[in-house]
C-alpha cells in the first residue's frame, strides 16, 4: 500500500514538473511550432510538389478529420467550451498533463491566447488556401459526455463543440470547409438532433465513445442507426486506446462493438483504423483473450459482410504512436478502396509527434523527401500531412490516390449541392 502511494506521488511530482518546465520554458526552436505564414514559392516549384498533385483531382480532397479548437472567449451563445481542468495556471497541481496538452493544441493549431476562438479558424482559412484549390477540411463539433439517462454532463465532459458553432463557421467559409455534427445517440432527442443536423449540410457524425461514454453495442443506439441508416449519414467514431483526451472506458472503442451499427445498415468509419491499444475479443467472448484493437479492425476489414459499409480513416497514422501500422496499411491494397484520408488537426502541427527522419530510417520515406516535408512542416500542418502521406511507400506500395479523394464518400448523387471552388 504505501508503495503504490509513493509511485502515485513519484508520478504526481514528475509531471508536474515536466507540465512547470513545458509552461516556463516551452515552446523552444525546433521543439514549439513555429507558426510561419505564407508558403514559400520554392516548395511550390518542387518536383515532390508537382508529385503529390499529380493524379490527384483537388475539388475531391476533403480531409474528413480536422478539430475545431477554442475556449469560448468569443463570448458567441454556441461558442466552444473547455473543461475547467485544462485551465490550470503553472502553481495548479490538479490536471498538470491536462495542461500541458491544452498548450501542444493550442500552439499546434497557432492559437492567439487572447482570442482564440478567432485566431483559430482564421489560422484553418489560411491553411486551407494553401492548398490547391477545391480543398476542403471537415470540421468536427463534439458532444458532451451523457450518462446512460442521455444526461449531458458538463463535468465529466473535455470539451464541447456546439453543432451551431461547427454548421456556422462551415457556412461563413463554404470554399473552404464542410462540417460533421456530433451528437450523443443516448439523447432524448438524438433523431430529432440528427435530422436538424443533416438539414443543415452535415456530412457525417462524430463519436470518441470513451470520451462521451457512448457504448456503440448498446439497444440505446438502435433508434439513431434507424435514422443513420435512413439518411444514409456516416458516423465517424475513433476505435482502440485515445490518449489526447481523458476518458478511462477504453472498452467502448473496442472496433467489435461497431458491428451492431453496421448491422443496421450504417456506414461506420473507423477513426485511425484502430492502430492503439488492445481490446477484448468479443468473439471469444466477453472473458476473451485481448488482441491488439488493429488486429480486431482488420478482421472486420476482411469480412465480406461489411465490404461496403465498413471503413477506416487514415488520420494520425504518421504520429509517432501509430507508425508501426503502415506497412500494413500500405501494402493491404485490396483495402484502399475502404480507406479515407484526414490529418486529425491538430495534431500534425504539434512538431514532436511527427519525425520524418525516422520514416526514412525506417525505409517508408525516400531519403528526398525528408527535407522538402521539413520545408512544409512550420508552414502548414494540413499540406504537410497530406504531403507526408502522398510520398509515404512501404516498398513499392503507396497510398492509392482515391484515398484521398474522399468528398464522394460524403456526397451522394442524390445531393443537389455542389462544391465550392
Amino acid at each position: 500500500m504505501k508503495r503504490r502511494y509513493f509511485l502515485r506521488g513519484l508520478s504526481l511530482a514528475a509531471a508536474t514538473g515536466l507540465g512547470y518546465s513545458v509552461w516556463r520554458y516551452w515552446p523552444q526552436p525546433g521543439f514549439g511550432n513555429p507558426c510561419a505564414s505564407g508558403l514559400p514559392e520554392t516548395v511550390r516549384q518542387h518536383p515532390l510538389y508537382q508529385k503529390i498533385w499529380s493524379g490527384i483531382d483537388a475539388g475531391k480532397v476533403w480531409d474528413c478529420h480536422v478539430h475545431l479548437i477554442g475556449n469560448g472567449d468569443s463570448g458567441r451563445r454556441d461558442a466552444p467550451w473547455l473543461s475547467p481542468r485544462f485551465e490550470g495556471g503553472i502553481n495548479s497541481l490538479s490536471h498538470p498533463l491536462l495542461q500541458l496538452q491544452k498548450r501542444f493544441f493550442m500552439n499546434g493549431a497557432c492559437i492567439d491566447r487572447q482570442q482564440a476562438d478567432e485566431s483559430a479558424i482564421e489560422r484553418l482559412i489560411e491553411l486551407s488556401k494553401e492548398m490547391a484549390p477545391g480543398f476542403k477540411a471537415m470540421l468536427f463539433a463534439f458532444d458532451w459526455w451523457h450518462d446512460d439517462h442521455g444526461r449531458a454532463i458538463a463535468a465529466q465532459s473535455a470539451f464541447h463543440v456546439p453543432n451551431r458553432y461547427a454548421a456556422r463557421i462551415a457556412q461563413l467559409a463554404p470554399a473552404y470547409f464542410e462540417w460533421v455534427a456530433s451528437i450523443h445517440p443516448y439523447r432524448p432527442d438524438a433523431v430529432d438532433a440528427l435530422h436538424e443536423a443533416k438539414a443543415q449540410g452535415a456530412r457525417a457524425v462524430k463519436w470518441l465513445p470513451q470520451v462521451m461514454n457512448i457504448d456503440p453495442m448498446a439497444p440505446a443506439c438502435d433508434r439513431f442507426y434507424s435514422a443513420c441508416a435512413e439518411l444514409d449519414m456516416p458516423i465517424i467514431s475513433h476505435a482502440g486506446r485515445e490518449f489526447a483526451l481523458p476518458g478511462h472506458a477504453h472498452h467502448l472503442a473496442n472496433p467489435l462493438r461497431l458491428r451492431r451499427a453496421l448491422d443496421a445498415g450504417v456506414r461506420v468509419v473507423v477513426a485511425h483504423c484502430a492502430t492503439t491499444g488492445s481490446d477484448i475479443d468479443l468473439d471469444v467472448g466477453p472473458q476473451g483473450v485481448r488482441r491488439s484493437s488493429f488486429e480486431l479492425f482488420a478482421r472486420m476489414m476482411d469480412n465480406p459482410h461489411y465490404r461496403s459499409h465498413l471503413y477506416g480513416d487514415i488520420s494520425s497514422l504518421p504520429l509517432l504512436n501509430h507508425q508501426w501500422a503502415l506497412p500494413a496499411l500500405l501494402e493491404n491494397a485490396h483495402w484502399h478502396g475502404r480507406l479515407l484520408n484526414g490529418s486529425d488537426y491538430p495534431l500534425p502541427g504539434i512538431m514532436p509527434l511527427v519525425d520524418v527522419g525516422w520514416l526514412q530510417r525506417k525505409g517508408l520515406l525516400d531519403e528526398a523527401a525528408v527535407p522538402f516535408l521539413l520545408q512544409i512542416k512550420p508552414y502548414n500542418p494540413l499540406l504537410f500531412d497530406f504531403a507526408l502521406k502522398r510520398l509515404l511507400h512501404s516498398g513499392h506500395h503507396y497510398f492509392a490516390a482515391d484515398i484521398f479523394h474522399t468528398r464522394p464518400f460524403f456526397v451522394k448523387a442524390t445531393d443537389v449541392r455542389q462544391p465550392s471552388h
